[in-house]
């Protein structure tokens, strides 16, 4: 709301600057040549890409679950609106800023929740990839009951006794302790055959269906065909216009990667063993930081970069589902799941060069958006240089030596010394396309002659 108010007062503004020039081209110059033309104003160029960008940003992101333990006696005050407004302050809010500055991590993110889920579904029989998601983004909980609270163990196919239990008798839920949330490998087969919802009960737990996924879509879509449709009747688009093109095509990938992942799920399944039982966590051991500093930063450049870091997570000492868990995805998995979104990255970039040659309002604002279109290209296409080495020597072994460690090497040190250019440009960029709203080209608000579009003599 802030964002909207913020954009209605620049247009407001912007209109007043340009009163003397904005006046004739509006209602003169161009009701003259296009006659009856219709012509659309500032604020509607402005409502028009701010209503998408927020759309396609905030709808598109399908976070984690985020537990948060419940306390009891809390009021009306601490119920009703601080925890709200903490969880969208602490959590939501920098998400989507996040996604606004980094929307192509955030695509790499949703491949490899992709990817993993699909490898997940085909370990259970009538699993689909929507368990699979749920599984990855924190679905389950463990628990521990209270030492006086009755319990059946779960059973497994071999008819033994599992660690996992189910409440038999009456007690306070208040009272079960949170321990960690838990990955595929905690279970047995036989234990999420038992304890897994239905696909139809995991998409009533997500807070959008089908209807709204597909209304998202649609006003991209109808975006994404008017730019297009101004390019064919040679029509400028502004730099705003420009910039809310180039989240709504990556969101668009975004968003259909996501499509069967339940979004904004709360409350994770409890999943219980008994106060005495023991929790190991299973499958591989979490990795460690190695070396000195300036190795232990280039791991963690190379990791983050291309979603590595899950393999440094001991999830059984977390007491929520890391934000960017995906679980820990196989190299092979992760170099397929970095080298396409790095590549749409580098288009993200490259779709703002549309507006390349036009007329900025001063040449300090042109040569600010030439420098960030150029690093919004290269520094994914940097990334996109690591995930190929990665696809190349994966092939051949499980270690990087020789000239695939040099690349490695020098691809982590440009990612760390372009690093807070990139961050720069994106906020560079919306700052000039807001800027630039102050001395619009006459054609910029003519609008679209759709009667073009209609096959006729």
């Amino acid at each position: 709301m802030l964002i909207l108010i913020l954009a209605y007062y620049l247009a407001q503004s912007a209109h007043s600057e340009a009163g003397p020039i904005a006046a004739p081209i509006e209602l003169r110059d161009i009701a003259s040549c296009d006659g009856q033309r219709r012509q659309r104003t500032l604020a509607n160029i402005i409502w028009s890409c701010l209503s998408t960008i927020v759309l396609c940003t905030w709808v598109a992101v399908h976070p984690n679950v985020q537990f948060r333990p419940e306390k009891q006696g809390q009021g009306w005050f601490e119920k009703g609106l601080w925890n709200p407004l903490h969880e969208a302050v602490t959590f939501k809010l920098p998400l989507f800023l996040w996604a606004l500055l980094f929307p192509e991590y955030i695509l790499s993110w949703a491949v490899r929740q992709y990817l993993q889920a699909g490898v997940i579904s085909k370990q259970v029989p009538r699993w689909t990839r929507t368990h699979g998601n749920f599984m990855i983004m924190g679905g389950f909980h463990l628990f521990r009951l209270p030492a006086d609270a009755p319990s059946i163990p779960l059973p497994l196919k071999s008819r033994e006794p599992s660690n996992f239990i189910n409440p038999a008798g009456i007690h306070n839920r208040e009272d079960e302790i949170p321990v960690c949330p838990l990955k595929f490998e905690d279970f047995p087969v036989d234990i999420l055959r038992i304890i897994a919802p239905t696909e139809t009960e995991l998409k009533d737990r997500g807070k959008s269906d089908s209807l709204t996924k597909i209304i998202v879509l649609v006003q991209t879509l109808w975006f994404v065909i008017q730019c297009i449709a101004r390019g064919t009747q040679k029509l400028p688009l502004t730099e705003l216009e420009v910039v809310t093109l180039a989240y709504a095509t990556l969101n668009l990938f975004i968003y259909i990667f996501w499509w069967d992942k339940p979004r904004n799920v709360e409350c994770p399944i409890r999943v219980y063993k008994t106060a005495t039982a023991s929790h190991e966590e299973s499958g591989k051991e979490a990795e460690g930081w190695e070396g000195n500093w300036v190795w232990r930063w280039v791991q963690k450049v190379i990791a983050y970069s291309i979603g590595a870091q899950d393999h440094y997570v001991k999830l059984s000492a977390e007491c929520s589902i890391p934000t960017f868990w995906s679980g820990r995805v196989e190299n092979r998995l992760l170099a397929d799941a970095g080298l396409g979104p790095s590549l749409l990255g580098s288009a993200f970039g490259a779709i703002h060069c549309i507006v390349w040659s036009s007329v900025f309002s001063s040449c300090a604002e042109r040569i600010m958006w030439h420098v960030s279109c150029v690093a919004m290209i290269a520094v994914p296409f940097v990334v996109t240089i690591l995930c190929v080495v990665m696809v190349v020597g994966l092939r051949k072994s499980d270690v990087f030596d020789g000239w695939n460690a040099v690349i490695l090497i020098i691809c982590s040190n440009l990612l760390m010394l372009s690093g807070w250019l990139y961050i720069a440009s994106r906020i560079v960029t919306l700052v000039i396309a807001f800027a630039a709203l102050r001395s619009l080209a006459p054609a910029a608000f003519t609008t679209v002659d759709w009667t073009t579009f209609i096959p006729h003599i």
